[in-house]
């Protein structure tokens, strides 16, 4: 399980040093263009293309060829929530998830989800709030890290119980990746602290 989770926090920092994102919140178009997504709100889709099963969730992806990713997202939730939906489904696509038939949903729990879904609730988490640039940051609470990151305070609340154990451990940027997304956001932390 801990190869699984570190594949997923791996390629989050991978994938935000790809689209030069140096600065919060994250620009989810940019990461859209590096993984070649492009995203449909559920409004815009037709009934017959939206199968009742897609629609109770938040999200899901359709693979279009080899590159090029359809990702759905649920616009009847709040953005802060469609934000998560959106970097979640992208973890799918980053991580190099089987996509078939079609749907993978976000969910408000993690309890009894598979290794993939799992994987893209971290990479979710870890894209949108990167615990290292947090931490330079000197953010401890949900409500700052809600608020820096676009993110529902439920996301948040569950980013900095995360983030009070790596305090603790005093473990950021002990991986050589983390330490470039750290300097890449070099001018948002001097800018913001």
């Amino acid at each position: 399980m801990y190869k699984q989770y570190k594949a997923a926090r791996n390629k989050s920092w991978e994938i935000l040093i790809e689209a030069g994102i140096d600065r919060l919140p994250i620009d989810l178009k940019k990461l859209c263009k590096t993984l070649y997504a492009t995203v449909i709100p559920y409004s815009q889709m037709g009934e017959k293309t939206l199968s009742d099963f897609a629609a109770t969730g938040d999200g899901f992806t359709l693979a279009l060829n080899r590159k090029q990713r359809l990702i759905a997202v649920n616009d009847a939730k709040s953005l802060p929530r469609m934000r998560f939906t959106l970097a979640h489904e992208l973890g799918h696509i980053a991580l190099n998830h089987t996509l078939k038939p079609v749907v993978h949903r976000n969910s408000e729990s993690d309890d009894g989800l598979s290794i993939t879904e799992l994987q893209a609730n971290v990479f979710a988490r870890d894209i949108l709030m990167p615990a290292g640039v947090l931490a330079k940051l000197n953010i401890h609470t949900a409500e700052d890290i809600a608020s820096l990151c676009d993110v529902s305070l439920t996301s948040a609340q569950i980013r900095a119980k995360r983030l009070e154990v790596l305090y603790q451990r005093n473990m950021f940027g002990a991986h050589p990746l983390e330490r470039q997304v750290i300097a890449q956001f070099g001018e948002f932390i001097k800018n913001n602290t």
